[in-house]
């Protein structure tokens, strides 16, 4: 599967963690800053953003417990919750970039590629510790 060890994999894991993090509270503080800007459905994609970024910070204390005690089955529900979360996101930049031609007047500004760009680095991050976690359990039967 990989080549790395558990131990890389976990450094890594937990160096991506507070990266996302910050940038998860960058995006939030730049959301409302333009909050009032928008009008129409920017304002409810902006609304829907602001909510997947209260949901990732709150979802990374369980990953960092996860990944320090190496709970596969938290690991597990992580990678289907940042999965779910990386589409959502990737449909509102979709959104916004379709129907608006400054991204800096929609939900979809810089720092939102920026934090959908590190959410999919976590997930994959999340993945790949996982499946090395894995695949030392089926190891050890």
């Amino acid at each position: 599967m990989c080549f790395c060890p558990t131990l890389a994999l976990k450094i890594m894991l937990m160096l991506i963690i507070p990266i996302t993090a910050g940038i998860n509270g960058a995006q939030i503080a730049k959301d409302v800053s333009i909050w009032n800007t928008l009008k129409g459905y920017h304002f409810i994609m902006i609304v829907i953003s602001l909510s997947l970024s209260a949901v990732i910070l709150s979802t990374l204390v369980f990953l960092i417990y996860a990944a320090i005690c190496n709970r596969m089955r938290i690991l597990k529900v992580m990678i289907f919750v940042f999965a779910i979360i990386v589409v959502v996101k990737l449909v509102i930049l979709f959104v916004c970039i379709s129907t608006e031609t400054d991204t800096g007047k929609t939900a979809a500004h810089p720092m939102f590629m920026v934090c959908w760009f590190l959410t999919f680095l976590c997930m994959a991050a999340i993945t790949v510790y996982w499946l090395r976690l894995y695949e030392l359990a089926s190891e050890a039967n």
